[in-house]
């Protein structure tokens, strides 16, 4: 809905009288439109304003036979014609999805179809309640526009939060909200869908399809609605979300030309059992965990559900199912892209979800210093070699707030090393992931003096070994530098690959530098540690 209602009555704020529809679900419905009466006996027509009385629901027959409702308006806003007009049923849902077939061409006008869910609404005859108008009045709703106001080539959907006749949102399409329907071929039947699910957070998704059950057009980004004021809403003091209502649709028109609206619906349904939203590694993301969890948020009237998983282009069912909404498929193929797909079985049957995507890195992180808060948090995970309460480990931020260790050094004194260690919370079994280098990426400053660059990796046994940079001006480079050590060279010495307990990383040769004066110190910063593959191309030079 909805702009803020243009009405020769005085707008204002109902205080106290925003009040949720009851909870209880009686039950899933769906409306074809087909016979000489509704399927659905309980349907509310009405407008807002309803003054002229020209607002009309008629149930159409086109030449095949097909039976359909239109939704129509045929005085302009500027002559009191209403500005929009709803259908809607008083069931009451929480978790739901409302789908319909909407046609945006032939005769229907340039104007708004939309979606209703957990709708709270009256109808106010003389306009007496709400002060404003008489007619309908969305205290509170959930809704979704299919918006052909300005033509094929810009059709748009989007969602919105709407309080007391008033659109509540900000930042919509900057958050993917509200968004454009990709290509110019729009002139023809869609089927829309919307979906509400949770309570504090409630999660709102549209989505627009070729046909009912065709391939996916379009999808807002879910909208997250929380108790707290979020980005996108205005601070108008409605944050809290809506926890439950009716279903509908409705046409809108807020222009005074083309006078009103002509919009057109087909197989309504509501049903409360919504698709699965809110995937976790997020749809189309990159780097991945290779031991990532998989999870997401499913409809509480979900009683069980089936997982697809697999490489992309060949996902298979999962069995057993999982017990939940969550999974862990083990350890994953590193630069692999996988797709999956979790269907919710409730009480109207099996809602199918979407397919989402996520690739996983092209490595296995050991350290990369961005879960530390400071400097202690840092320390404690990676201590140094020097006594006398110096410091020496530091967590340093650049101005993208991407973080790294940085390594302070005074070799011009005993020990004539200076080195971080982290002890690993369990020893790791590097032999088995399918990697063949330890990789470390580091940057130093030019004002250095040189220093040899080491790593040094223990097994839980004890037995060590430390791998030197083979150039000891390594820590000058202004730029930063990836280092990748086959991991061989450790086997080699029998460090048991199956079980590492410590990383070392260190500077110094055991002699003392050629740091002046004795107060001097030199750096080197430390970005990550990783694990990587097979080398598809050349080798990383050191």
């Amino acid at each position: 809905m909805f702009e803020k209602l243009r009405s020769r009555a005085t707008m204002f704020v109902l205080t106290g009288l925003i009040v949720l529809a009851g909870s209880t679900v009686k039950g899933d419905w769906s409306e074809t439109f087909d016979g000489d009466q509704l399927d659905v006996a309980t349907w509310d027509f009405a407008p807002l304003p309803d003054v002229t009385k020209t607002f009309t629901h008629t149930i159409i027959t086109d030449p095949n036979g097909n039976k359909y409702l239109s939704l129509d308006e045929t005085t302009s806003e500027a002559d009191n014609g209403s500005q929009f007009g709803a259908g809607y049923i008083e069931e009451a849902f929480t978790d739901v999805r409302v789908g319909a077939i909407v046609n945006v061409t032939g005769d229907a006008s340039r104007a708004h179809h939309g979606l209703l869910a957990r709708l709270d609404a009256i109808i106010d005859p003389d306009g007496s309640v709400t002060g404003i108008a008489p007619g309908f009045f969305p205290r509170s709703v959930y809704v979704m526009h299919i918006n052909w106001e300005n033509g094929p080539a810009n059709l748009r959907i989007d969602i919105e939060k709407v309080v007391n006749v008033s659109n509540i949102m900000q930042n919509a399409e900057e958050l993917g909200l509200d968004l454009y329907v990709p290509g110019l071929n729009h002139a023809r039947s869609y089927y829309a869908e919307l979906d509400v699910l949770g309570s504090d957070p409630t999660y709102v998704t549209g989505r627009l399809y070729e046909y009912v059950g065709g391939p996916l057009v379009a999808k807002t980004e879910t909208m997250v609605d929380t108790s707290g004021n979020d980005p996108w809403e205005e601070d108008v003091g409605s944050d809290a979300p809506f926890l439950s209502g009716d279903s509908g649709i409705f046409a809108q028109n807020q222009n005074e030309t083309p006078p009103g609206y002509h919009t057109t619906f087909d197989d309504v349904f509501s049903t409360s059992t919504p698709a699965a939203v809110m995937p976790s590694p997020a749809d189309g993301a990159t780097d991945a965990e290779v031991d990532a969890e998989l999870s997401w948020i499913e409809a509480s009237s979900a009683t069980s559900r089936q997982l697809w998983f697999g490489k992309a282009g060949a996902m298979e069912m999962v069995d057993p199912a999982p017990a939940g909404a969550s999974y862990t498929p083990g350890n994953l193929e590193m630069g692999q892209t996988y797709q999956w797909r979790v269907d919710q079985i409730g009480p109207a049957g099996t809602v199918d979800g979407l397919v989402w995507t996520f690739t996983t890195a092209e490595y296995l992180s050991v350290e990369d210093f961005g879960p530390y808060a400071d400097d202690a948090a840092l320390r404690a995970a990676w201590p140094h070699n020097i006594g006398g309460g110096f410091q020496y480990v530091f967590l340093a931020t650049d101005s993208a707030g991407v973080k790294s260790m940085q390594l302070d050094v005074q070799n011009q004194h005993e020990p004539f090393f200076t080195e971080a260690t982290r002890t690993l919370d369990a020893p790791q079994d590097w032999s088995t992931l399918g990697v063949e280098t330890v990789s470390l990426t580091f940057v130093g400053r030019d004002d250095n003096a040189e220093h040899p660059l080491y790593v040094t990796l223990e097994d839980a046994a004890g037995q060590s070994l430390k791998v030197e940079h083979p150039f000891t001006f390594a820590c000058q480079s202004r730029i930063w530098r990836q280092w990748d050590i086959a991991l061989e060279e450790f086997s080699a010495a029998g460090v048991n690959l199956s079980s590492i307990a410590k990383v070392t990383v260190g500077m110094g040769s055991g002699e003392p530098s050629a740091q002046t004066p004795d107060e001097d110190r030199d750096a080197i910063f430390i970005g990550s540690i990783r694990l990587r593959p097979p080398a598809d191309g050349p080798a990383v030079t050191p």
